[in-house]
């Protein structure tokens, strides 16, 4: 037993602690990049251990890395420090109370969106921001600190905007809770007591703390769905119509493609064969009659339609009626016509909404290739500025992506009434990592080339990746999974950044909770 095991056993059951080399090193890599190597993995099964175990590693200087699912792409779980202690939050996956009174839900961080979705679902009832499209492993925990969208998103906004209360384990072992739980006589139902003290520990990174319980709104799960799906000529027109869309809270999820991203998308699986997907249709569906029609109409539309498609954008409508669905689905039609569009079968907003929580395979490229996606929220008013802009850092790499055979494309989303999501997407040939091997379904990892490792690939890709970044800080945009990827106290006014070192210097004064994230190094505060 090494001195870590040592301590670690001495305030943990031995069944938490894992030592496995193999263990260690695919929890030190996340989808791009790795971490230094971990002294230990750790799994605690309640909030006691947890608490024990940041005194432990308080004493000792040891930093805490804390991870939910291990979706992420932006460095957010992986340790800075040599020797850190990865908490592994799957094992405080408990749905801890369904409130139908008060409408509320509370939950353990290491939920899953998709357990989540499915417990609440059995009782007519849904988050209003319901999950990532990684949530079959995401977690509601690491949701919170990431932040993210998708699920419920054109309605609902962020993660962060769907959250009534926190519970956290801070770096110095203190247990608090936000909301209207903080208050002595009270119980996590309101966000506000005061400051909204909940927002802090939103999208940060585990830098002040570790969720160990959440409390979350529910409403009624909507009766009826409307779908919609256009091609557009060019990425103006196409970010103009959903701005409109959006600000007129017309779709509760509104998404786009470029060509590129549009074709990887439809290598990775046929529409027409998919008999998984096509069972989700049949079953989301509620007349006879409809079951049949609908199924026709996605086996029919196959992949061929989207052939000569450049631009176009998927939308997803909810009502308590089919009546009020209808209405505003027929109103994004006409918003869409407007903007020279031309309408599509609907069979892709249709099968993602029937089948919302799917394998994890979009994390490689229809070949196997490695992926890459970076974001950036803007207002509406300045998405095609921001596709100027990240088409400006390409052209600065042109001879380098070229070198490495870079493909690139893009995903653009919105968010509640006044943000454009754009996300984009790099595809290199270039081999995979454990984590890929581990959470790729194992028959899909089958099929996949297997291109071997290629010198200074990682290096280039990283060159253009933080161009991005600096790009898109210049330009104002903002961003969720911070990690360690994101210009984050270097973007801030210096007002606000002094604030955020005071929250540092509070909630971990000493600097053990994931080093590097929010742009914090204990060794240097």
């Amino acid at each position: 037993m090494n001195g870590m095991s040592k301590w670690l056993s001495d305030c943990l059951p031995a069944d938490c602690i894992d030592t496995h080399p193999e263990v260690l090193v695919r929890f030190s890599q996340d989808v791009f990049a790795h971490g230094e190597a971990l002294g230990a993995v750790v799994r605690p099964h309640n909030e006691d251990q947890i608490v024990a175990l940041v005194n432990a590693c308080r004493v000792r200087d040891v930093a805490i890395v804390t991870r939910g699912g291990g979706m992420s792409y932006t460095s957010g779980y992986l340790a800075t420090r040599a020797g850190s202690v990865l908490i592994d939050m799957s094992a405080m996956n408990k749905i801890l109370e369904i409130n139908t009174v008060d409408a509320t839900v509370t939950v353990e961080p290491g939920v899953t969106w998709e357990s989540l979705h499915c417990a609440l679902t059995e009782k007519g009832l849904r988050t209003p921001f319901w999950g990532t499209l990684s949530g079959r492993y995401a977690t509601v925990g690491g949701g919170l600190s990431q932040n993210g969208v998708f699920w419920g998103s054109g309605y609902h906004g962020a993660i962060g905007d769907n959250v009534l209360s926190v519970r956290v384990v801070t770096g110095e072992g203190v247990v608090l809770e936000t909301g209207s739980a903080s208050q002595r006589n009270s119980g996590p139902f309101c966000t506000y007591f005061g400051p909204n003290l909940t927002g802090l520990f939103v999208g940060d990174g585990g830098a002040y703390g570790i969720k160990t319980r959440a409390t979350l709104p529910l409403i009624p799960v909507p009766r009826a769905k409307a779908f919609g799906a256009f091609a557009f000529e060019s990425s103006d027109t196409m970010t103009l119509a959903m701005a409109e869309i959006s600000r007129n809270a017309l779709a509760s999820e509104c998404f786009g493609f470029d060509p590129y991203l549009q074709k990887q998308r439809m290598k990775r699986a046929s529409l027409a064969s998919d008999v998984q997907q096509l069972g989700g249709v049949v079953k989301a569906e509620t007349r006879v009659l409809d079951k049949v029609v609908q199924a026709a109409k996605v086996v029919f539309s196959g992949r061929g339609f989207m052939d000569d498609v450049a631009w176009s954008i998927s939308t997803i409508s909810e009502g308590r009626t089919q009546a009020e669905a209808n209405i505003q689905a027929e109103t994004i039609r006409k918003i869409c016509g407007k903007y020279g569009a031309r309408e599509l079968p609907d069979s892709i907003p249709r099968l993602i909404a029937a089948n919302p929580f799917g394998p994890v395979n979009n994390m490689v490229g229809a070949e196997g290739e490695r992926w890459l996606p970076i974001h950036a929220l803007v207002p509406h008013s300045m998405a095609q500025r921001g596709i100027e802009c990240i088409e400006s850092v390409y052209r600065n790499n042109q001879s380098l992506m070229q070198e490495y055979q870079v493909r690139t494309g893009y995903l653009i989303a919105t968010v509640g009434q006044q943000v454009s999501l754009l996300e984009p997407v790099f595809f290199w040939p270039d081999a995979l990592n454990e984590l890929h091997k581990y959470s790729l379904d194992a028959d899909h990892l089958a099929r996949l080339k297997q291109f071997t490792h290629v010198p200074g690939a990682f290096e280039a890709i990283s060159k253009i990746k933080l161009e991005l970044v600096n790009a898109l800080s210049e330009l104002g945009a903002v961003h969720f999974q911070l990690g360690k990827s994101y210009l984050y106290q270097e973007a801030l006014t210096p007002e606000s950044a002094a604030v955020v070192r005071l929250l540092k210097a509070h909630f971990d004064p000493g600097g053990i909770m994931n080093p590097g994230v929010l742009g914090f190094d204990s060794r240097t505060m």
